[in-house]
């Protein structure tokens, strides 16, 4: 039986833990540049490499054993972070203090320009009014990302090619409805500075 400095002990490090537990929530913003792109692009770099001599499909033996534990490791992240907000839409935090989230810099109280996302109190506001269609995007992204992480490990080509080609359509259902856009805003320079910067960029 535990004693009274034991049991204070124990609470006080039960409220720590859950204290710590509660700070360390993922935000929105977080998932998006940490987990969701980096493990979508992985992705994308390993079916890329693997396309058939058609381009119209994938060829398993293009792609080499360590990318599939990379695709494994990948469907895993997306699917554990995308149940996460699925599991948190009233909860969620768009952005921790400071941070800046891509397409903020443009958007602006108001009507948006096809162009602009939403600010971070507009994304906010969106997940509140339907936390419902929130979480159903997320789930769209779980599944998506835990038939990667099973078509991995079994070596199948066709599920993995159906998942990376669909990545955009599952992953534009919820910017369209909770942040905005991804195309970029109109050049505004001349024909000249617009290649020169389309170089650059390149």
């Amino acid at each position: 039986m535990l004693n009274k400095v034991g049991l204070a002990t124990l609470l006080a490090g039960t409220l720590l833990a859950a204290g710590c537990a509660k700070q360390g929530t993922p935000t929105i913003n977080e998932s998006m540049t940490h987990v969701m792109q980096p493990e979508a692009q992985t992705v994308w770099d390993i079916t890329s490499r693997a396309f058939n001599a058609k381009g119209d499909g994938l060829d398993a033996s293009l792609i080499k054993p360590a990318d599939w534990i990379r695709l494994a490791k990948a469907g895993r992240k997306l699917r554990d972070r995308a149940k996460l907000l699925a599991d948190n839409p009233r909860t969620i935090q768009v952005r921790a203090p400071g941070e800046q989230i891509m397409g903020e810099a443009a958007s602006h109280a108001g009507v948006r320009q096809t162009y602009e996302a939403a600010s971070p109190g507009q994304i906010k506001a969106y997940i509140d009014a339907n936390p419902g269609l929130f979480a159903e995007r997320a789930r769209v992204l779980e599944k998506a990302g835990d038939d990667l992480l099973k078509a991995a490990h079994k070596h199948d080509i066709a599920t993995v090619y159906g998942v990376s080609s669909n990545f955009d359509e599952v992953c534009d259902g919820c910017h369209e409805k909770f942040w905005g856009t991804d195309e970029p805003p109109p050049f505004q320079g001349s024909p000249q500075e617009e290649k020169g910067v389309w170089l650059k960029v390149q």
